[in-house]
């Protein structure tokens, strides 16, 4: 545990000595803040629903950018064989970067508090919606950073592993989309297969989340898939280790 906070705190140092880090925070809160600003230009009414489902598309794109120099910096410096001589197991190392970038990422989506707040003095605001709006924002960041520090550790290129995150997570994004489903469907694509590939596209259980409908099956998914691909970072790393 000890060895964990370490990692942690070493990464998330790095962030805030790092401009990349300040652009992505101004850049991401820049986007909300302006489709918030669209909503309430539109008059709709007290709801932050418009505002949070455009959280999985900006992920896609902000995500790939933060997660890239996690392990792909790390060779490029030739840090990395420095990092993996400390007193940490590997699992250690990549639960104390997961973390520093989930604080990190935490930090950012709590600073759009306001908009809520904001609506709820103007308007009669569901604050359950908005809570779990919060929540499968959260479990969705976690699932793309795990896919995000994968492909970090399979390169020391970081616009590489930017580029294959962003072309995984976009995948999966249409896989999740009903019309790309039936597309699929018209070209003969088995229907157990097409239930298959939806079953594993974080967005379908974003929305049921987003909208405060909290089913422990959905909470298991993305645990199960933040798991999976923390795992395979584990497998390349172990590897890597073991050969020297």
């Amino acid at each position: 545990m000890r060895e964990t906070a370490i990692v942690m705190r070493r990464e998330l140092r790095s962030y805030f000595v790092s401009p990349i880090a300040y652009v992505f925070g101004v850049l991401f809160l820049g986007f909300l803040l302006f489709i918030a600003t669209e909503v309430i230009r539109d008059g709709q009414q007290a709801s932050a629903l418009p505002f949070f489902a455009m959280m999985p598309y900006l992920f896609i794109v902000f995500l790939p950018a933060l997660s890239m120099r996690l392990w792909a910096e790390e060779r490029k410096l030739g840090t990395l064989e420095l990092l993996m001589t400390f007193p940490a197991s590997v699992p250690q190392l990549i639960a104390g970067k997961f973390l520093a970038a989930m604080l990190f990422l935490a930090i950012i989506i709590a600073m759009t508090i306001g908009y809520p707040i904001t609506l709820s003095i103007y308007g009669n605001l569901d604050w359950g919606p908005v809570i779990g709006a919060y929540l499968a924002s959260f479990l969705m960041a976690g699932a793309y950073l795990s896919i995000g520090m994968f492909w970090s550790s399979m390169t020391r290129d970081q616009i590489v592993a930017m580029l294959l995150s962003l072309v995984t997570l976009a995948a999966l994004f249409f896989l999740g989309l009903p019309n790309f489903l039936e597309w699929l469907a018209d070209l003969g694509l088995w229907t157990w297969l097409i239930g298959v590939l939806n079953g594993i596209s974080p967005f379908k259980y974003f929305s049921s989340i987003a909208r405060g409908v909290i089913d422990t099956r959905d909470i298991v998914y993305y645990m199960s898939f933040c798991g999976f691909f923390l795992y395979a970072n584990y497998l390349v790393l172990q590897g890597r280790r073991v050969k020297g």
